[in-house]
């Protein structure tokens, strides 16, 4: 049976006007008034979306060594978190590692026991390290939040429940994450189950090897995955199926939503005599399914499926397991809540009223007004209608064009911004964000008078004349 959907298309596609080569109906992170949406900028957006990002995920599976389970948790820090310092023994303009960080990751592993009073004494914790000195070779490498270090540290555990904290540090920055009850199940229990997010883009074959998403119990917006299920203990009497609901995320519930997806799972499609391990492999934890030898016990069942991740908005969603047992209601035997998280999003997109700003460039005077009139939901109606009418793939979520144009006002601001502007603002910046990265730049310096830039659009030029010192250039003349 093949998974059933339930999800509103994009409206057809419709030909462009913006010379662009960007994207989705987003979830925005919008104020909770009006009144303070005013106080939003894009500066401040970008101020609060330089913090670094430090995913860790718990990961349970079988000990073929001894009885019991192994908890892996398996993390990555991206670059702009681990404190890079220049190296001071550097020889020549030739050496390739020329920055260095070293960061450290702990993890305090305490078993919860019930009914323990407080004069008793509490089980002493596990503690696991890991440390590495790691390089880059610019300093744009150090400052990048799109290249990280993975990796994964890995514990023995018997069944019982945990309280797990994980920490990374580097210098003087600090991450820390708790998982307060989790729980490693006996394997015998036919009411437990397994969930595997997988990086990957085709359904494997078993056995297999295929690379784990981590990102910290997320996924990656825009793009399908596998997700991998394990049954422990697997009954063959019982029926199990799936479900995939979008939900809102509180800090006092979660709110069912939509629901996205719902699959039986077909008995016939369930890969039996195999035993599953995580490792590391080029950097990223990876889960290998193989077959399981002789002297080995039962390890119970596993099915994959593909989700249809590129159709689904970049939000919160929750995943369930169920089981339903001859004369019984059905029981919910794993499940997740997670986010379709979208790593390098432009920065605009984080508040819908920067976002409709920056749209000034592409819109009259009169459409801008327009889009920025009457309340929350008709601005964020008619921003959603103007992207989804030119969005070159309307069958995905992510719409390309959109994207595009907001990840130029973040190239514009990046390189085009002076003491005096910032770089959107520029005359260089707004070329860029109408017209893209020029097939050709050329900068001369004449004698006795600015420097200028020409840059190149097949036909078509613009010419720069530098007004300071400081980078800031002027549009002088269009060819």
């Amino acid at each position: 049976m093949n998974p059933k959907k339930t999800k509103k298309r994009s409206p057809a596609r419709k030909t462009c006007a913006l010379a662009l080569p960007a994207m989705v109906l987003l979830i925005f992170l919008l104020p909770a008034s009006d009144v303070l949406a005013q106080r939003i900028t894009y500066e401040y957006l970008r101020a609060r979306d330089r913090q670094p990002t430090v995913f860790f995920e718990q990961l349970v599976v079988p000990d073929t060594t001894e009885a019991g389970m192994k908890l892996v948790t398996a993390f990555r820090l991206e670059n702009n978190f681990l404190s890079f310092r220049r190296m001071r023994d550097e020889q020549t303009e030739e050496q390739v590692r020329r920055f260095f960080a070293e960061p450290t990751v702990q993890v305090n592993i305490r078993k919860r026991t019930p009914g323990t009073q407080t004069n008793e004494e509490a089980p002493a914790p596990i503690t696991r390290t890991w440390s590495e000195t790691v390089y880059a070779e610019t300093y744009e490498q150090t400052r990048s939040s799109t290249s990280f270090l993975q990796n994964m540290l890995v514990t023995h555990l018997e069944p019982g429940t945990y309280r797990i904290e994980s920490t990374a540090t580097a210098n003087s920055r600090t991450r820390r994450v708790v998982a307060p009850g989790f729980r490693i199940p006996d394997t015998t229990d036919t009411e437990t189950a397994f969930f595997y997010f997988m990086d990957q883009q085709s359904t494997p074959e078993p056995p297999f090897t295929a690379p784990l998403m981590n990102m910290g119990n997320n996924v990656s917006f825009g793009r399908d995955h596998q997700l991998l299920i394990w049954f422990p203990l697997f009954d063959d009497e019982a029926s199990y199926s799936l479900e995939i609901h979008k939900v809102r995320v509180s800090r006092q519930d979660t709110t069912v939503r939509e629901q996205m997806m719902e699959y039986s799972l077909d008995p016939q499609k369930l890969l039996k005599g195999y035993i599953q391990d995580i490792f590391m492999l080029e950097n990223q934890p990876q889960l290998r399914l193989r077959p399981f030898e002789n002297n080995m016990e039962n390890t119970g069942a596993f099915y994959l499926l593909s989700v249809p991740n590129s159709t689904f908005e970049n939000a919160h969603y929750r995943v369930r397991v169920l089981k339903t047992a001859s004369g019984e209601d059905p029981k919910v035997i794993a499940r997740r809540t997670y986010q379709s998280y979208w790593l390098d999003m432009p920065v605009s997109l984080l508040n819908l009223d920067v976002s409709i700003n920056m749209m000034r460039f592409i819109l009259d005077e009169d459409q801008h007004r327009a889009m920025r009139r009457g309340g929350r939901e008709q601005r964020e109606r008619r921003f959603r209608e103007f992207w989804a009418e030119r969005d070159p793939t309307p069958d995905r979520e992510y719409n390309e064009l959109m994207v595009e144009y907001f990840r130029r006002i973040d190239h514009a601001f990046d390189n085009f911004t002076t003491p005096q502007n910032p770089g959107y603002e520029s005359d260089q910046g707004k070329v860029y964000i109408r017209h893209g990265e020029p097939d050709r730049r050329e900068r001369t310096f004449p004698p006795n008078q600015p420097a200028r830039e020409v840059w190149h659009y097949g036909e078509r030029s613009f010419v720069f004349e530098a007004t300071t010192g400081f980078g800031d250039y002027r549009l002088v003349e269009r060819r």
